[in-house]
This record gives structure tokens, C-alpha cells and sequence, in this order.
């Protein structure tokens, strides 16, 4: 829709509102031409305008009538942000409208910031949405998935099972956790898949002096109109790298948890979507633990899958060598998936691929198991069991099923339950892991046989 709230358009309701009821007063008129000088539009005009208005409004009526001011900029606001854009111009001529109007500002304040988060959404996002996801019939995803880690093998040498399981975590719509030493690719992982599918990347690096705004974006004052408007954060992309995210404050974590769950940012009591093509890396190291924060739990059990990337074996690690003679591999990286084919692909997990009740009863077991288990404080929660739901369907999809098998959850059982669990002090004690426990629990736990039919 190509509309703004122009000179003209702001006048013409004006003077819709003022004629409602078929009469004019003095005040009206008053208040007409003070806007329309505020708008720059030519007094002679308006007058005519006036003249015409006044020939036919009903003067037996003689009483004065004062029309709703607020519900005038109200139906200014709707005009302006009717196409997702607010433009300079547009926020001039509602701030003329608030002065003639005589609006009281914390009143204009609150429906500004309402209008700001109307339009918080740029052009190519707002044309996002409109992507027809309905007909996947015949829609393949596994070429597209191939290319996507093929892609993105040019740069991460032997690294192919880490690369399919951040790859999951993307395509079930959630987020990953990669812990592991500095020099290992997590950042080259997360551009690389950036630069694979056509997505914007912005990366921060974690740090104790971090502010939550820093990352969220915050309200900017403008004196010229006594508005507020929101500065995006860099988390308003498609991929977002959060490294060494355990540096920053636990109050800067927290930023993260909104976003993370409910795909939006709340500031000074206006929501931000963000696109829809979202996903968080975030990276820790394992090795350094001065000055750092741990997660608490109501993070880490946002992340999806928590990974590690390991040293490659020395073949990969001299071809890596070979590779970077050249220069950066990265940089001759270009997109061979589009973003709406990636949402196409999970649009098709969350619609094709189905589950079987016996792989639920399966996927219950195990949170169940784990729960009850003897050296744990804490088990998976609700969320960890959908959370492994959705992680088996994307890893099925990236196999080139549409349904799920048992192999699916014993495969992913480790990495979306492992860091959810707290252990016992007797456990830490006995350096057992929260790995040995889920390993141990998915051997007791009997695992079901899936008729071809139910697949």
C-alpha cells in the first residue's frame, strides 16, 4: 500500500472531523488555519476551502460544538502507519496536529510509541510475510538441505555432523548453545550458514560492560516533535551470534529471554517483532572461567541443542591450511538458498513430517526417567520434551524422511537434554556427567518398534 499522511491528506481530516455534524464554529476555523500554517499550506486556499465548508453547514444550529481532538489524531496515526513505514514528513504533521489540537504530551508520547512499534518493521520484512507457505505438495526440501551443507562445507572442513545439527536447530526454529575453546569456527560456522541462506548476520561480543540496550535496541528522545523513537538493537536480524555470551552480567543474559521464546522485544511498553527468520548462536568458553557468568537455567533451557565443535582430525586440519593459502574461504561464500526456501523447509517440518504416538510415549520415557533419576536435582522440563519433539522431526527432515524413528531421539536425546539437568553434589562429586546420566537412561528406557503404516 503506497499511502502517507501528507499535508493535504492531515487537512482533509481536519476538516472531516469539523464538519461531522454540519457546522462550523469559530474555534474550528481557528484551529484550521493554525494548522494550516503549521503545514504550509496556502492561507488563500484554506479559505476557499472554508468558504465552500461554511455554504453548507446548517446555521440554525447554533450551538457550539467542540469535535474529538484525540480521536482525530488517533485516525491521523492509522492513516500513517497504514503502509509500515512512518516517515520524517508523516511525524512532523501529527506533531502540527498535536500542537493545534492542544494534545497532552505524555497522552501523544504513549500513541507514538504505539505507532513507532506499528512501523518498527523495514520493507523487505513486511514482504516476508507475504510468502505463500500453503502449498507444500510438492515441495522437496532435501536438495535445498544438501546445498545448504554443502555450502557451507567449503569453509568448516570435517565438521559435517556439528554442521547438521546447528543446521536442526535453525530449521525447528530455535536456537544453539556452542561450547567450546577460542579457534575452534563457531563464529565461521555462523557466518558461513548467514552468508549460505541469504540472511542477515549480526554478531556481538559479550562482555561485562554490556548493556541490555546494547543488544535490544532502546528509545530514542527527538526534541523537534517531543517523540520517542525505537533504535533497533543488533538483534534485529536473521542471525544473531551472541559470543562468549557467559562474559556478560546475568541481567544482560536476561535480554536474551524474550526474544528467544516469543520471537519479540518489549521496551517502555511497546512489543518489536522481529523477522521471522530468526535463530541464536551463542558460544562459550569452557576453559577461561574468570570473570564470566554461568547461564542460569531459564537460558539454557531456551537453547535448543547445546554442541561442540572439537579439534578436526589432522587430514581436515591440512586441508584447512591448503584452503587458507589463498585467503579467507569465507569470503567467496554466496548464497545458494534464498530466505523464503528456508522458510519454505520449515514450514514443511511443522506441516509434512509427522511423529508417531509411539515416538511421543518414547520422547515422554526418557523425560520421565531422567526425572526420577537419583543423581539429578533438577530433570528436563515440558519445554525440553517439545524441545526434542521439534529437534527429531527437523533431523528427520534433514535425512530426507517426512517422519521420525527411534534413531532420531537416541541421536538427539544428548544434545537437547544434557545441559538442562543439574546434578546432584554426590553426582559432581563422582565426576559424573549429565551425559552419562542421559546415555545411561536411554539404554534403560525400551525403545519402541514403529509399524511402517504409522510412519
Amino acid at each position: 500500500m503506497n499511502q502517507e499522511l501528507s499535508a493535504a491528506n492531515t487537512m482533509k481530516l481536519m476538516l472531516i472531523e469539523a464538519l461531522r455534524d454540519k457546522r462550523l464554529d469559530e474555534t474550528d476555523k481557528q484551529k484550521i488555519i493554525q494548522l494550516a500554517d503549521l503545514l504550509g499550506i496556502s492561507k488563500a486556499k484554506v479559505e476557499e476551502q472554508l468558504r465552500e465548508s461554511i455554504a453548507h453547514t446548517d446555521a440554525a444550529q447554533a450551538a457550539p460544538r467542540h469535535f474529538d481532538g484525540k480521536g482525530l489524531f488517533l485516525s491521523a496515526c492509522d492513516y500513517a502507519s497504514a503502509d509500515g513505514v512512518l516517515t520524517e514528513v508523516e511525524k512532523k504533521h501529527l506533531f502540527a496536529l498535536k500542537e493545534v489540537l492542544r494534545i497532552e504530551d505524555d497522552w501523544y508520547r504513549r500513541r507514538m510509541q504505539e505507532v513507532n512499534a506499528l512501523c518498527s518493521t523495514s520493507r523487505d520484512e513486511l514482504m516476508e510475510d507475504e510468502y505463500d507457505l500453503s502449498d507444500l505438495a510438492e515441495f522437496k526440501p532435501a536438495p535445498l538441505i544438501e546445498k545448504i551443507i554443502t555450502n557451507i562445507e567449503r569453509v568448516i572442513v570435517g565438521k559435517t555432523e556439528v554442521i547438521r545439527q546447528v543446521l536442526t536447530g535453525a530449521l525447528a526454529n530455535s536456537h544453539v548453545l556452542l561450547e567450546d575453546v577460542p579457534g575452534t569456527g563457531k563464529t565461521m560456522l555462523a557466518r558461513a550458514l548467514a552468508a549460505t541462506i541469504d540472511c542477515t548476520f549480526k554478531r556481538v561480543q559479550f562482555t561485562p560492560d554490556l548493556l541490555p540496550m546494547d543488544v535490544t535496541g532502546t528509545m530514542i528522545y527527538n526534541p523537534a516533535d517531543s517523540s520517542f523513537s525505537f533504535k533497533r538493537g543488533p538483534i534485529f536480524t536473521n542471525i544473531f551470534l551472541a559470543d562468549e555470551i557467559n562474559r556478560a552480567t546475568p541481567r544482560t543474559q536476561s535480554s536474551l529471554l524474550e526474544v528467544m521464546e516469543e520471537r519479540q522485544i518489549s521496551v517502555d511498553g511497546a512489543a518489536f517483532n522481529i523477522p521471522k527468520v530468526f535463530f541464536v548462536l551463542a558460544t562459550q568458553n569452557p576453559v577461561e572461567q574468570h570473570g564470566t557468568y554461568p547461564l542460569p537455567e531459564a537460558q539454557l533451557d531456551r537453547f535448543l541443542l547445546k554442541l561442540s565443535m572439537g579439534y578436526p582430525d589432522r587430514s581436515h586440519e591440512r586441508e584447512m591450511l591448503a584452503a587458507r593459502k589463498s585467503g579467507n574461504p569465507l569470503a567467496g561464500l554466496r548464497p545458494i538458498v534464498s530466505r523464503k526456501e528456508f522458510r519454505l523447509i520449515q514450514q514443511y517440518i511443522n506441516d509434512k513430517v509427522t511423529i508417531s504416538p509411539e515416538i511421543l510415549d518414547y520422547i515422554l520415557s526418557l523425560a520421565e526417567g531422567l526425572r526420577q533419576h537419583k543423581d539429578l536435582v533438577l530433570g528436563p522440563s515440558p519445554r525440553a520434551s517439545i524441545a526434542l519433539m521439534g529437534a527429531t522431526r527437523a533431523w528427520a527432515c534433514l535425512n530426507a524422511r517426512n517422519y521420525v524413528i527411534p534413531d532420531d531421539v537416541k541421536m538427539l536425546a544428548e544434545p537437547v537434554f544434557a545441559h538442562r539437568l543439574i546434578l546432584q553434589p554426590h553426582a559432581m562429586v563422582k565426576r559424573v556427567s549429565a551425559k552419562d546420566i542421559v546415555s545411561e537412561v536411554s539404554r534403560s528406557v525400551p525403545v519402541p518398534v514403529v509399524r511402517d503404516n504409522q510412519k
